[in-house]
């Protein structure tokens, strides 16, 4: 088979490349407009990387050509800042992989990640607990407003389609952000810094690993019962205060949870993922696994608390 992953070489990305290194019965094309040296020089000799911006119609007509399956991972994030990116964001996340889809084969897998996001602007007052994906979306800002979007364009199509919203992503790949709240408080209690939580910390947020986000992508690209489906992956939901807490528990660094008076930026929501687990996807990696494969990659940086 050919694979087209775009945005492969970012955090979701370099997890699901990771995942096909011992793949080389297919034809896999990763694109990305970065060129990271460190991650290119990795790619197994089935894996090709390709520098290219996917909002450039040609290029990515050619590429896509024979394509079974396209992963579209390329992605404007950081749903808060958003707001303040409006015109790229929609740019970025609803037109490029709109012209994207429209310029691959019409027997193309599409597998498009969206995100637990879409549920930031629930009324908590309402039902903001166990939510299905049959619950309507509620987003806040520009970046879950675009998932939206794609999600409807997709819903509104006749493409065969399976789309993923991802909980908040947490743990190690090549293309790890710390710019996520599990990320974030795992590289403060490594160095000995504070967690900050903003308010009670009484809010609740959906994680899931970027390895189990990676391994769904591959679970359902070849399955022909995920046609046309949404379905949660969400491993675990947590109170931001028992995230924090949970993080200082893993180290002995002298890092404390330390709460501010400050709005939060998203409705409290947790998500049921119980479609795909009846599928027979089985999450690998809860919240302490993934910390502690973080601990262990990361070991150097891991001060040593003042006695």
């Amino acid at each position: 088979m050919k694979i087209v992953i775009t945005g492969g070489l970012g955090y979701v990305g370099s997890a699901l490349c990771e995942l096909y290194t011992d793949r080389s019965e297919h034809e896999i094309v990763v694109v990305d407009r970065q060129f990271i040296p460190e991650r290119v020089a990795t790619l197994p000799e089935h894996i090709r990387y390709v520098q290219a911006d996917v909002q450039d119609t040609d290029t990515m007509t050619n590429l896509l050509k024979r394509t079974d399956i396209l992963h579209v991972l390329s992605a404007e994030v950081e749903a808060e800042s958003s707001i303040h990116r409006e015109q790229s964001v929609w740019a970025a996340n609803f037109d490029a992989p709109q012209s994207l889809i429209q310029a691959c084969p019409p027997n193309t897998r599409v597998i498009f990640p969206s995100t637990g996001n879409v549920f930031g602007g629930v009324d908590e007052s309402q039902k903001y607990m166990d939510l299905t994906e049959e619950d309507e979306p509620r987003p806040k800002y520009p970046y879950a407003e675009t998932k939206v979007a794609m999600e409807q364009f997709l819903a509104d199509t006749d493409r065969d389609y399976t789309i993923l919203r991802f909980g908040t992503n947490h743990g190690y790949s090549k293309g790890i952000r710390f710019n996520l709240v599990t990320n974030i408080f795992v590289r403060k209690a490594m160095l000995g810094e504070n967690l900050v939580v903003h308010g009670t910390g009484e809010n609740y947020r959906p994680t899931a690993c970027v390895k189990d986000c990676a391994r769904a992508l591959e679970f359902v690209s070849t399955r022909s019962d995920a046609s046309q489906n949404i379905y949660h992956i969400v491993c675990q939901n947590f109170r931001i205060r028992e995230l924090a807490e949970t993080v200082v528990s893993f180290f002995d660094t002298g890092s404390e949870v330390e709460y501010i008076a400050r709005e939060v930026p998203f409705s409290a929501y947790a998500l049921n993922s119980d479609r795909i687990r009846n599928m027979g996807f089985e999450f690998a990696w809860d919240m302490e696994s993934s910390i502690l494969d973080m601990q262990r990659v990361f070991k150097s940086m891991i001060v040593e608390r003042s006695r």
